[in-house]
């Protein structure tokens, strides 16, 4: 494969260009509010009960047997990390192999990067917000932020639970995007330099790239992936590796990429079925239309018409003739 010199591939960063805040009064005043008052004392004493500010908001079923406890931040919590998110967090410039909770970027921005390509590689950070720990916020507080000690303290308690980040929480996702800062763009520019593309979704990391890679580059990659993981106590999760090439069926994160993203076959045979099942129960019942179910399967057909449009549209459809607006319009599709 064709190296070009490392001059001719800059670095992608993440960058932070606010002033620093300096004191906890700042902050204070930052994280207020619009028309109320959040006093240095009170901003302390949130942040000393921070960890008992949660609710349990659900209980997600895991491959493994395992579950992931989504969380949910209480008042006045909820507040601060609006403010939070709002004031900083957001203000953060992510480079493109960041994927995670920016603006017109997730989980479809982060397949249409890999679309054709002929080798898809693929990793999992294994319990990565679990594993993060108020050590690794503190420092992106302290380091990449460059706030003093105290406020970056300050923040990481606001911003942790029981010494480790909430999955839940509104400022988790973009905490997740910077635990990196330091070795992921070395990472990254070393990969682009060997004409393969990186990218990072949260705790799912893919990479591709459009010629064949050798047995021994394609251990090459997993090996620097795992070091830079690695350097923060991080494992790649054992039984989630892929590496896949063109001829078969090539996912990042959960979306087919071959040649377009598309969903892959058995999670469009699901969605089919609940409009079907969908159909049957309002029919058993005479008519009557169950809200719960309809907000679920027509939540499902939305993100079917992402990539599917023409489907979705016609599944759509069959929604609405159950509902009694009207007949099924535009061609059908087997169930």
């Amino acid at each position: 494969m064709h190296h070009l010199p490392c001059s001719d591939y800059p670095a992608l960063g993440t960058s932070f260009r606010s002033r620093p805040i300096g004191t906890i009064a700042t902050l204070a005043r930052i994280l207020r509010i619009p028309g109320s008052q959040l006093t240095e004392a009170e901003l302390l004493g949130a942040a000393e009960r921070a960890s008992f500010l949660y609710r349990i908001a659900g209980e997600i079923p895991k491959p493994d047997g395992s579950v992931r406890v989504v969380l949910d931040a209480k008042f006045p919590l909820k507040a601060i990390h609006d403010r939070i998110q709002r004031n900083i967090l957001k203000t953060v410039q992510f480079p493109e192999y960041l994927q995670g909770s920016i603006k017109r970027r997730g989980q479809g921005s982060n397949a249409r990067k890999h679309v054709g390509g002929r080798i898809i590689i693929t990793e999992d950070i294994e319990n990565f917000f679990p594993a993060t720990s108020a050590r690794v916020i503190f420092e992106v507080w302290h380091r990449f932020f460059k706030f003093p000690p105290n406020v970056a303290e300050c923040l990481t308690k606001l911003t942790t639970k029981d010494g480790s980040l909430p999955q839940g929480a509104k400022t988790s996702p973009l905490l997740a995007n910077l635990v990196f800062w330091q070795e992921e763009p070395a990472l990254e520019l070393a990969l682009r330099r060997r004409g393969i593309v990186y990218t990072r979704l949260v705790d799912d990391i893919t990479c591709s790239a459009s010629l064949d890679l050798a047995r021994d580059e394609v251990k090459w990659v997993i090996a620097k992936i795992r070091a830079m993981v690695g350097t923060l106590g991080f494992r790649l999760k054992q039984g989630k590796e892929t590496v896949v090439d063109a001829g078969s069926r090539m996912i990042a994160t959960k979306l087919v990429v071959n040649v377009r993203v598309a969903l892959p076959s058995q999670r469009r045979s699901k969605i089919r079925a609940a409009v079907k099942a969908f159909e049957a129960s309002t029919r058993a019942n005479g008519g009557t239309v169950v809200d719960k179910t309809l907000n679920r399967v027509s939540g499902q057909l939305s993100y079917l018409t992402q990539y599917h449009p023409a489907e979705g549209k016609a599944l759509r459809a069959r929604l609405r003739a159950t509902r009694g607006e009207g007949p099924p319009a535009g061609p059908q599709h087997s169930a």
